[in-house]
């Protein structure tokens, strides 16, 4: 006889938790209430949205995370000094001393809490990436946080109703959003610094292009310590381009500096390969810092020794090529090619646009039924994302027809063009199941009147004009079923 999987109880796990980590009885209250939410809202979320985690892995991952990343929650009273200090923010982070775990403070509601759990378990981002790899990195990572408490925000077990307000950031959670819809939640859930590269790989110049502008526009004003270093870079960038004008002394500077370089490294090198002068040089240096800052051994010093020479190495082989004419030009063609970067305002109605390209295509080779049916649903949910303001009307009428042909949809004239018209308003209703929707036609002096119903719920009513060489046949007092 089979072993019987029994199904893990996350919510005695979460209980659990919470009493062996010690959370105050409103904490453990909440985060048991919020759980409850999650549960009952994950069916439609998922019907909605698509591209989500299955239901057991969404849960787990929760549970998952208040155990590994969640030292403590703290709840912000109403008019508590905790309270005070969040201010507008929808919850904080304070990283303990192990740094893997964090307290999260959160105001006494479900969605911020959930939303401050998922954004404990954020990774700390390589600080030696580009600035642009950390912001693509950032916007996806806080995007995924805002899809995540998604659940609780915009589902309340039986409906569907979005919260921009409650959003932290629209443009963190477009770019996540149509990344998900282009590539899977599976892989864009996962990107780092590791595989970001396969994304820039998988996806069109033009995208990456935009990505990168409206990733690094969101960063620069989320990581203030990032933004001082770029307003640090971009004055470097205009001080060298200033003296690059003027090339007959820059060169000359250039020559003056490439010598202080070759002494540098001649310097270093002696020291390095001399064992004595290494340890004589090393108790100099130590000797004029204060104990908290003192370097802990010779080979501790002996690496610094040889980072800086490996940077001097790096300044000396770029004042070589500034000695080449053509080189030169270049160079300069570079720093302002970043500065125009840094400077130049990107719309994320710029990376919508390059995104609809990639999707249509999308669109363009789905033949399968549940793929079909999965696009209506993901077109619909691209029309209500806040502040995505993108014309989905060419691919609103590709998908129909298609739908038709698939057997997804009834179809309801003789005509591609009078189906689109007649069946556009699915994709602007806020029910929760398309599938249960109806249509119900009629006639005005316009042309004829649709009413899109869900039971005997008015979604939509708009007037639709028949196209030359069409027919429709109108049955006053009945409805039809829209999906198969």
């Amino acid at each position: 006889m089979k072993n019987k999987i029994i199904p893990r109880d996350y919510k005695e796990e979460l209980a659990n938790i919470a009493e062996q980590k010690r959370f105050n009885q409103n904490a453990g209250n909440l985060l048991l209430s919020m759980f409850y939410k999650t549960e009952d809202s994950f069916d439609n979320y998922k019907t909605v949205k698509r591209e989500v985690p299955e239901r057991d892995d969404f849960l787990k991952s929760i549970v998952d995370n208040v155990r590994k990343y969640c030292y403590n929650i703290e709840i912000a009273e109403a008019n508590s000094e905790l309270a005070k200090q969040l201010k507008a923010n929808k919850c904080n982070i304070i990283s303990e001393k192990n740094k893997k775990e964090k307290t999260v403070i959160s105001f006494p509601n479900e969605k911020n809490l959930l939303y401050g759990i998922s954004k404990a378990s954020l990774p700390d981002i390589d600080e030696k990436l580009t600035t642009t790899d950390k912001a693509i990195i950032t916007a996806i990572f806080i995007g995924k946080c805002i899809s995540i408490s998604e659940v609780i925000r915009d589902f309340n077990g039986w409906s569907w109703s979005i919260l921009p307000k409650e959003i932290e950031s629209t443009e963190c959670n477009i770019i996540y959003e149509l990344l998900t819809y282009l590539y899977g939640y599976k892989f864009i859930n996962n990107i780092d610094s590791n595989n970001l590269g396969t994304l820039r790989k998988n996806m069109p110049d033009e995208l990456w292009d935009v990505l990168e502008g409206v990733a690094t526009q969101f960063y620069l004003s989320y990581d203030k310590n990032e933004n001082e270093q770029v307003l640090k870079m971009l004055s470097d960038y205009k001080t060298k381009l200033s003296k690059m004008n003027d090339r007959e002394n820059f060169i000359k500077q250039i020559v003056k500096e490439k010598k202080v370089k070759l002494s540098e490294i001649g310097k270093l090198d002696e020291i390095l390969s001399n064992q004595k002068e290494l340890k004589k040089q090393y108790l100099a240096f130590n000797a004029k810092l204060p104990n908290e800052s003192k370097i802990f051994s010779v080979s501790h010093y002996e690496d610094l020794l040889r980072k800086k020479r490996k940077i001097a190495i790096e300044s000396l082989s770029l004042y070589n090529r500034m000695l080449i004419p053509e080189e030169f030009i270049k160079y300069r063609e570079e720093l302002q090619y970043k500065v125009k970067f840094y400077e130049t305002k990107t719309d994320i109605s710029k990376f919508q646009k390059e995104f609809l390209k990639c999707f249509e295509k999308k669109v363009d080779i789905t033949n399968s039924r549940k793929e079909i049916l999965d696009l209506i649903y993901e077109i619909r949910y691209l029309n209500f994302i806040p502040n995505c303001k993108m014309k989905l009307t060419d691919i609103e009428r590709k998908i129909i027809p298609k739908a038709i042909n698939a057997r997804v949809l009834n179809p309801i004239s003789n005509n591609d063009e009078l189906d689109y018209k007649l069946l556009k308003g699915i994709f602007e209703c806020d029910a929760v199941s398309l599938e249960g929707l109806y249509i119900k036609l009629g006639v005005c002096n316009e042309g004829i009147k649709v009413t899109i119903l869900d039971g005997d719920n008015v979604e939509k009513e708009y007037v639709a004009r028949l196209p030359e060489g069409s027919n429709v046949q109108i049955r006053k007092t009945k409805k039809s079923k829209i999906f198969e």
